[in-house]
């Protein structure tokens, strides 16, 4: 399914560049934005909502704690862009609402936006990542006009659906009337240039937290989660809408690679095929080792090598038990006290690149520098010292296999 190509926008915040873009497919914005575990199969995307409604962001060390990600709102994401200048900003999409969020409501709801899609769970348990922002706050607090979202999911073991957009450790339901500045506050940011009306003074509130986002307030980033059975098909629904009336936008993000696996990845039953599968059902094989070359006297990377070795951290990065070797050599040319420092530097360059990639630090379990002492190939000619000027990583794997 495809949106409409529409203008991209961006707003360039005094801090942070905030930017938000509608020109992409249903499927790459989940398959390859959300999905984080790409061993998890997704299937049957479908996208119910106004175009302008969903987008990709990026907000890189913006006060979201989300670098970039989906954006799903009642309104249009152009207008999450600050300054935050209005405290009702928003715009009736003219759009029906949907039944289950109306359930929720107790009342009509207006421009509802809903993505659904199938998937088939490697492990017990999935969650991701999400911000509830809305220009609710804080005028309609507890006034019952509260817009409605939800995260449903049905498949085995859960009876009907369940909704995953409840507050931490409650049954309680994410809304504008649950968290805010007098419930639940520590789930909870201010925006400000908001009119309260619970102060009973009139008085304009401008203090603003974040001026790149127009929201007046958003939640802090929350946790949804649940337990799953591997290799069972589920379904979830990812839905928002208006309640009350169509013009006060409400919105959610969805963190980028945080719907994904928790705790062990389990091996498929005989026979499965999954996304991590080949043809014939089995696991595909996974890199053992990775070879990162460097130029002469050098310990920076080249792009090629991050490329390498990024696609084995995207190819290791679900499976906890999966520990890395990582060794550096130089050739013969320089002292051996130069050499040693260079080889230890490679080092450096490489574990530093993998952790700021995401690849956790007590998982790197060796890190050692051999100078000029181990060749891989002769010294004697430049093809053999380029080969020697290198970084070895090694994968070393310790698989779960069925009793």
């Amino acid at each position: 399914m495809y949106l409409l190509v529409l203008l991209g926008c961006t707003y360039m915040g005094a801090f942070a560049q905030y930017d938000v873009t509608l020109n992409h497919r249903i499927e790459y914005l989940i398959k390859t934005v959300f999905l984080g575990s790409s061993e998890i199969q997704v299937s049957n995307i479908t996208y119910t909502g106004a175009n302008h409604s969903i987008g990709y962001f990026t907000y890189p060390n913006g006060k979201l704690k989300m670098n970039d990600g989906l954006i799903l709102t009642t309104g249009s994401a152009y207008g999450t862009r600050g300054p935050n200048n209005s405290p009702i900003m928003g715009i009736d999409n003219n759009r029906p609402g949907y039944q289950d969020l109306t359930r929720m409501a107790g009342k009509t709801t207006y421009d509802a936006v809903v993505l659904e899609f199938d998937f088939i769970p490697v492990s017990n348990k999935i969650e991701f990542k999400y911000v509830f922002a809305s220009e609710e706050y804080l005028e309609y607090v507890n006034r019952g006009y509260n817009d409605v979202f939800g995260f449903f999911l049905s498949g085995p073991g859960i009876e009907g659906t369940t909704n995953l957009a409840i507050l931490p450790d409650t049954k309680e339901i994410v809304s504008v009337n649950s968290i805010n500045d007098r419930k639940n506050p520590q789930y909870f940011i201010d925006n400000g240039s908001t009119l309260d009306p619970r102060d009973k003074t009139g008085t304009y509130r401008s203090k603003v937290y974040d001026n790149n986002l127009q929201w007046d307030g958003f939640t802090t980033v929350l946790t949804a989660s649940h337990q799953v059975t591997a290799y069972k098909k589920y379904h979830i629904k990812l839905a928002i809408a208006d309640a009350g009336d169509g013009v006060v936008d409400s919105g959610v993000y969805l963190k980028a690679k945080s719907f994904r696996a928790v705790g062990d990845i389990l091996p498929a039953p005989p026979g499965t095929k999954h996304a991590g599968s080949g043809s014939d059902g089995k696991r595909k094989p996974l890199p053992r080792d990775i070879l990162v070359e460097f130029d002469f006297d050098s310990y920076v990377i080249p792009d090629t090598s991050k490329n390498k070795l990024y696609f084995m951290y995207k190819d290791i990065r679900d499976y906890r038990e999966a520990k890395l070797e990582v060794k550096g050599h130089t050739d013969y040319k320089g002292s051996d006290g130069f050499n040693q420092q260079l080889s230890e530097n490679r080092v450096k360059a490489v574990v530093n690149y993998l952790i700021k990639l995401g690849y956790p630090r007590p998982n790197i379990v060796v890190t050692k520098g051999f100078g000029e002492k181990i060749p891989k190939s002769t010294n004697e000619t430049d093809e053999g010292r380029q080969r020697n000027r290198r970084v070895e990583v090694k994968v070393l794997w310790n698989f779960y296999s069925p009793k």
